[in-house]
């Protein structure tokens, strides 16, 4: 009963430093796809005719949401 009841307690420990270990399994993208997801993050910012003044923060945001739901890590810049 003792080990059932250890077991139940445990097991949602375990689960959680597999599911961190999963999410932390990214990867930095290449320079290439960096600058790929740039150059289309600018096109879209024309698109939506965003100010001179909010353009970086705006690209850098895209560029990160774009590399995130690829499987990439985030980066700190941008070469606009």
């Amino acid at each position: 009963m003792n080990k059932a009841l250890l077991a139940l307690i445990v097991a949602p420990f375990f689960a959680l430093s597999a599911a961190n270990a999963v999410a932390s399994d990214t990867t930095d993208a290449s320079a290439e796809t960096i600058q790929e997801f740039t150059e289309m993050c600018i096109s879209w910012a024309k698109e939506d005719d965003v100010s001179d003044e909010a353009i970086y923060n705006y690209v850098l945001k895209c560029v990160n949401d774009e590399l995130t739901s690829e499987g990439y890590n985030k980066v700190t810049a941008v070469k606009i």
